[in-house]
This record gives C-alpha cells, sequence and structure tokens, in this order.
C-alpha cells in the first residue's frame, strides 16, 4: 500500500521535495507532523472519550442514587401508584358542579367573575377584568391541588397598573 502510494505523481513531487530540504528542515517537519498527529490523536479522539466516559460515569452515579432512593421509598411509591399516582382526586364529575365550584371557589377568593359560560359538558370558560394576577395564581393553584381542575386555555392581558391582569381561562375537569 506504501508502494502504490509512493507512485502516485503528487507523493513523488513532495517526497523528492522532502529530499532536498537540508536535515536540519527535515528533522523540524519531522517534528511538526508528529506533533500534529498527537494533536489530533489527543482532540479528536481521546477527549472525546474521556468526556463520554465521564458523562457516563456521572449518569450511572445518578442512576444508582435514583434506584437507592426508589428502594428506600418503596412503600409509598406502591401507595401512589395504586392511588392513581396523582395524590388529588377531581372533587367534580360534570359540568354544572364544575361552574359551582368555579363561582364559590372565585367568590371566596376575592375574584369577581365578569362572564362566565359552559364550554361542552366537563369544561367552563371563564372572564375576569383588572384583577391582581397573584390572586389569580393562588385561586388557580388551590383549584388544581384542591379539586383537580386544569387550565385548558388562558390568555392573560396586562393593565397598566403593575401586577394587574385582565384573564380569560377555559378550566376543565
Amino acid at each position: 500500500m506504501l508502494a502504490k502510494l509512493k507512485e502516485q505523481p503528487a507523493v513523488a513531487r513532495l517526497i523528492a521535495h522532502y529530499d532536498q530540504l537540508p536535515a536540519r528542515d527535515r528533522q523540524a517537519l519531522l517534528l511538526m507532523v508528529v506533533a500534529l498527529v498527537m494533536a489530533i490523536l489527543y482532540f479528536g479522539i481521546w477527549r472525546p472519550a474521556d468526556a463520554f466516559n465521564q458523562s457516563a460515569e456521572a449518569e450511572r452515579k445518578q442512576a444508582t442514587e435514583l434506584l437507592g432512593w426508589m428502594q428506600s421509598n418503596r412503600a409509598s411509591l406502591k401507595t401512589l401508584a395504586s392511588s392513581g399516582g396523582s395524590g388529588t382526586r377531581p372533587s367534580v364529575t360534570d359540568g354544572r358542579a364544575l361552574m359551582a365550584l368555579v363561582t364559590k371557589s372565585a367568590d371566596e377568593a376575592g375574584l369577581t367573575l365578569q362572564r362566565f359560560e359552559p364550554s361542552g359538558d366537563s369544561a367552563i370558560r371563564v372572564w375576569m377584568e383588572n384583577v391582581a394576577y397573584a390572586d389569580v395564581a393562588a385561586w388557580l393553584e388551590r383549584l388544581k391541588t384542591a379539586h383537580g381542575v386544569v387550565i385548558d386555555q388562558a390568555a392573560m392581558d396586562r393593565q397598566d397598573e403593575p401586577g394587574i391582569v385582565s384573564v380569560r381561562l377555559t378550566l376543565a375537569i
């Protein structure tokens, strides 16, 4: 294979040119080629392989820690899995109950519903104007955690006063 490579015209010219160089230049060129090959081996093979190895070790360590945590919490995980995995059960089962829940909880949270209407069998659309964002967020979180109500769609428009928004929501069971 090396003989075939030397037979190529371009390679033959390079070899001839190399042979005509002074001994000192040939040594310097050889040293540069060795340094270049070492740099390619280091940056092209060794560093990527080492980085892959380190990330694989970190992932293995994390997986081992997760397994240990899961084994130590096996009983509570089984309880959670048998309860459906959510920990909260929806307390409303139809659109009418959802509407009653939303209006009652909004009133309890001090929020005034400008307009509300059913949206299908298990959802409700709600409009609120000029309300505090923090109050709306806390109300929505209470609906989700206590009753399993989820936000299907939401649009909030910022008002001129900081922290005040106009809200359009679609809430579902």
